[in-house]
């Protein structure tokens, strides 16, 4: 077999690999059932009431949260949100109407008035403020600058915004899985998993499984039915009669975390994080070494591989150096947005597609700042009219090291680091798509 032949078959392997290990799969399974049909596994049901507020938790094949606001001093009907059957909504809690007769299944939704909007599908949010008051039987994605939840949503939240607020009347059925700057948690959520610099839960607010928080500072009340998962600086727990946490609660923090009497249920476990400068530094000379590593294993494939790849990108970056960085940056946010509208809108063919897209950015991104090292260092060899592979590979080395440094400053070494990766997508794009034309001068 060619040489030429075996390289292929090994870079065409090294694809598969990527694009089978890339693909993740998560399920988040919303179970219903309607009209006469049952449910054979055992159910389980947990009554909490806090402040009037009685949340029923049902466990069957998946967890389905039941939620009646009910008020004992008003002769006003109550309003009623159940994930399980419509027919069987009556078993939940009892309805009575305005006359004091029982309300039967067919007339529930004449027993209250809503101005929501019922959505039957996902939802996708974009926007400076945005305010969200559907019913929405699916999941919801959301990204701006202020987010106010105060609808109902059956499936999961997605949220990248700098505030965001679940309103007192906001139910979520599913998860929330949110980054934000500032958060508060009135409503009532399945599981949350946030991270922020400010977290705040107001004594209404109600999560009817588990709580994972990373933040600065958390403000606690309201009722967290089973264990809470707390990274955070400070923690604050209001005066409350009853248990905050009926679980276990699992903090670490650089300060000690006071927790007053009662307000967990369960066990409380802390980790007082200190500051060790030793292991800071080690950890900081293991990043390095294995940088290096890393830098010397892509060199040296490619001098064998494609022998003639340093010469290629270090023509590039002498003549193409502004217009690597350009068609970089158009490389690397066009597949990510081209890649993020297949997997939305297409199906089949186009998933596959967009996963096998993102792959090949992680892959070159991974190795961009190698790419840009390696033209550096050849281009130093030549200054310096050092031929010799090993100069080559010693320059860029060094380059890697000095970029390696420059990254460990904060915001500059960010942005340094993003910059030369972005140039080196830019070479391995022109590489490949003007590859004949680069080497037309050294085959003659």
């Amino acid at each position: 077999m060619k040489l030429n032949t075996v390289k292929k078959l090994l870079v065409f392997c090294l694809l598969i690999i990527l694009a089978l290990t890339t693909v993740s799969s998560a399920s988040n399974t919303t179970a219903s059932s309607t009209g006469d049909s049952t449910v054979s596994s055992d159910i389980t049901s947990a009554e909490n009431t806090v402040n009037g507020i009685i949340v029923e938790e049902t466990n069957t094949t998946a967890d389905n949260v039941v939620v009646s606001n009910t008020n004992s001093t008003s002769s006003e009907p109550s309003n009623v949100v159940s994930s399980g059957v419509d027919s069987d909504i009556t078993d939940a809690t009892d309805i009575t109407s305005s006359d004091g007769s029982e309300d039967t299944a067919g007339n529930i939704e004449q027993s209250f008035e809503t101005n929501y909007v019922y959505t039957s599908s996902d939802l996708f949010l974009f926007d400076t403020n945005i305010e969200m008051s559907d019913i929405v039987d699916g999941n919801v994605f959301a990204y701006g600058s202020t987010v106010k939840i105060t609808g109902e949503i059956y499936g999961d939240l997605f949220v990248f915004a700098d505030t965001l607020e679940i309103a007192e009347n906001a139910v979520v059925y599913g998860n929330i899985f949110t980054y934000a700057t500032n958060l508060k948690l009135s409503g009532i959520a399945s599981d949350v998993y946030a991270m922020s610099n400010s977290f705040t839960m107001d004594e209404n607010a109600i999560i009817a499984r588990n709580f994972y928080l990373f933040s600065n500072e958390a403000n606690l009340a309201g009722k967290i039915s089973r264990d809470a998962y707390i990274s955070a600086n400070s923690i604050n727990f209001a005066e409350s009669e009853e248990p905050i946490i009926d679980g276990d609660l699992n903090y670490s923090s650089e300060n000690e975390i006071h927790v007053p009497d009662g307000v967990v249920g369960g066990t409380v476990s802390g980790n007082i994080l200190t500051a060790d400068t030793g292991n800071i530094v080690w950890s900081v000379v293991m990043s390095i070494i294995r940088a290096l590593i890393f830098a010397f294993v892509i060199i040296m494939l490619s001098i064998w591989i494609a022998p003639k790849f340093a010469d290629r990108v270090c023509e590039i970056v002498s003549k193409k150096s502004f217009q690597s960085f350009g068609i970089g940056l158009l490389a690397f946010f066009g597949i990510i947005i081209l890649s993020f509208i297949l997997l939305v809108f297409t199906a089949g063919f186009g998933v596959s597609v967009a996963v096998f897209a993102i792959g090949l950015l992680i892959l070159a991104y991974s190795i961009a700042n190698v790419v840009f090292s390696m033209s550096i260092g050849k281009l130093i060899a030549n200054k310096l009219n050092l031929n010799k592979t090993v100069y080559f590979v010693l320059f860029s080395l060094v380059v890697v090291l000095v970029l390696e440094l420059i990254s460990l400053i904060p915001t500059v070494g960010f942005a340094i680091t993003f910059i030369t990766s972005i140039v080196g997508i830019g070479i391995l794009c022109i590489n490949a798509y003007k590859r004949k034309d680069l080497v037309n001068k050294e085959e003659k």
